[in-house]
């Protein structure tokens, strides 16, 4: 069973007081692990053990979605993404279900209320080894060839045509990449996408502390470096850019936060108190959204 916290700070102090356990709205299973499927706009979607939960921490208000019909009857849930359309001005969730050896696409509208199916995966022989990011009201996914992982492509779906199209993956900004890859490690696992700052950033997990970010979206060609550190890390998760866009939020092993400066590469530690040992990070603004007609709270329980 997982549990949440939260945290307010600026990028202009790094000492950011106690971190609060947020008080959950649902009664958790105690059997299933809850996962974060995705968020947007002060929205959180969050995976457990009976489908998924649409949250707000802001209002501490959240609505149940269970799982897809054919997910319910035994097909395998693999990664999906949530993300706001706002042509139509909804919220979506989006799963891929493995029926060997290809996936459907699911699709839950929180207008509607309901599931549908859009398509078939299309890039044949390609795999998913994460949940997808948001960003421009498309979901974008790192994909890779099942028997040649340096085939690695950005998929993305855009939430409102609910089409899919792809971007390359820039390897040649990665020259050292090939050789950092271990036997016992696929490229997958050294390499994972985020947004940062409003871009699509791709950066280096596990090895030396690399990103790119793509300067102009959909352009290929515009993936430009963003950070690169000499110092061998084990994982540096870039979480937000800081106002004055000179320093990035790091989530460094899973255990501490600190601020690096771009143009110096100094190091700022962000001392908190009452944190877990072991977490995971996402960044968030508050929202009052409400999630449509069907609203619970705890104390209705």
């Amino acid at each position: 069973m997982s549990c949440y916290f939260s945290l307010n700070f600026s990028d202009n102090d790094t000492t950011s007081g106690k971190v609060l356990k947020i008080k959950l709205p649902w009664e958790q299973p105690l059997l299933t692990r809850d996962l974060i499927f995705g968020y947007c706009n002060g929205l959180v979607c969050i995976q457990d053990g009976e489908g998924f939960l649409l949250w707000n921490p802001s209002i501490h208000k959240f609505k149940r979605i269970p799982s897809s019909p054919s997910s319910i009857h035994g097909h395998e849930d693999s990664y999906g993404g949530f993300g706001y359309d706002s042509v139509n001005d909804d919220y979506k969730l989006m799963s891929f279900l493995q029926f060997h050896p290809h996936y459907e696409v699911h699709v839950y509208s929180l207008k509607s209320d309901a599931w549908k199916i859009i398509q078939a995966f299309p890039p044949e022989d390609f795999v998913l080894h994460s949940n997808g990011v948001f960003l421009k009201g498309a979901l974008h996914w790192l994909v890779h060839h099942e028997t040649d992982d340096e085939r690695m492509i950005i998929l993305t779906l855009d939430l409102a045509s609910e089409d899919f199209s792809k971007f390359p993956v820039p390897f040649h900004m990665f020259p050292d990449l090939i050789s950092l890859k271990s036997g016992t490690s696929d490229l997958a696992d050294l390499i994972s996408l985020v947004v940062m700052g409003g871009y699509l950033c791709i950066y280096l997990v596990e090895c030396r502390s690399k990103a790119l970010i793509m300067k102009e979206y959909g352009v290929a060609e515009s993936w430009t470096k963003f950070y690169s550190f000499d110092k061998w890390v084990y994982d540096y998760k870039p979480l937000m850019l800081s106002s004055c866009g000179k320093m990035v939020l790091f989530e460094e092993d899973s255990s501490r936060l600190a601020w690096y400066d771009l143009q110096n590469g100094t190091r700022k530690p962000v001392r908190i108190y009452g944190m877990p040992e072991i977490f995971d990070t996402i960044t968030s603004v508050g929202s009052i959204h409400l999630l449509g007609s069907l609203i619970r709270r705890r104390d209705n329980f």
